[in-house]
């Protein structure tokens, strides 16, 4: 399977029919200082309500880097936020899950990728908008008995989190909404799922390297979008007493579901 036989290498998207905002990344000074700023302010937005900068920061990205593209360019992106995280809540990694769900994820990927290579600029597009709404609605169970998973579940889920990763690039809430059953102290519920995005991030990137995709058109955008992303938690960190995070979510979700109903009416339309 190589990725350069659907013009992806080089990030010019892929082939088919496309109704889609971009097929090529433009990479000069504006585009790049655009995604730059919106990984600060999605890093921001991270560190002041826990999640969703990620999820914005995809979904700004489809509107200057090809669909088929954007997933893979993502990851590297989030992998500096990511593995900062890790570093931070190591001590409280709950490490009985984070086991069972990281060794299937390999085989996972590798299914993600052979998924991918079958799916258009549209289908990609559509896909990953309608993941976001849909991720909005997602909530767990607020009842007390709704403890656990049976620990053998985090394989499966390991399994197609590595599919689903690869095509759709942000699946958080889902994970945040499964591991909150754990009824895990915040500290662990944090390190835990920065260890899922970590862990993720690299099984992508790495199966998205061995099937010949070409980071290098993107390297100064990911640079300066890495560097962003750190400077943005510390900011949101900083202003995190002074912001009403309740109010503060609901806006930011109403953006986000703005965003996804237009990308999915553009990749219909």
């Amino acid at each position: 399977m190589k990725l350069a036989s659907r013009d992806c290498r080089c990030g010019t998207g892929r082939q088919g029919r496309t109704t889609g905002f971009v097929m090529e990344f433009d990479s000069s000074f504006l585009p790049v200082l655009i995604i730059t700023l919106a990984a600060f302010f999605s890093s921001m937005v991270t560190a002041i309500v826990g999640a969703g900068g990620g999820t914005a920061l995809l979904l700004l990205m489809l509107y200057m880097v090809p669909a088929g593209n954007v997933v893979a360019v993502h990851g590297c992106i989030q992998l500096v936020s990511n593995f900062a995280r890790v570093a931070m809540f190591w001590r409280h990694m709950h490490w009985p899950v984070i086991v069972r769900f990281v060794i299937p994820m390999p085989a996972g990927v590798y299914l993600g990728l052979q998924i991918y290579e079958m799916m258009d600029h549209d289908g990609l597009q559509l896909v990953i908008a309608s993941f976001v709404l849909l991720s909005l609605v997602i909530r767990p169970p607020s009842s007390p008995e709704a403890r656990g998973l049976p620990k053998g579940i985090y394989y499966v889920t390991g399994f197609f989190i590595g599919a689903a990763n690869i095509i759709v690039g942000v699946l958080s809430p889902i994970l945040g909404a499964i591991l909150r059953l754990e009824r895990l102290p915040k500290e662990q519920l944090v390190g835990t799922l920065g260890f899922f995005g970590f862990a993720g991030n690299v099984f992508k990137i790495a199966g998205f390297a061995f099937v010949g995709f070409a980071f290098a058109p993107y390297a100064v955008m990911v640079a300066c979008a890495s560097l962003a992303t750190i400077a943005g938690t510390y900011a949101g960190k900083r202003l995190l007493a002074g912001i009403s995070s309740q109010t503060f979510t609901i806006a930011f979700q109403i953006m986000l579901g703005a965003m996804a109903t237009r990308l999915i009416w553009t990749a219909l339309s």
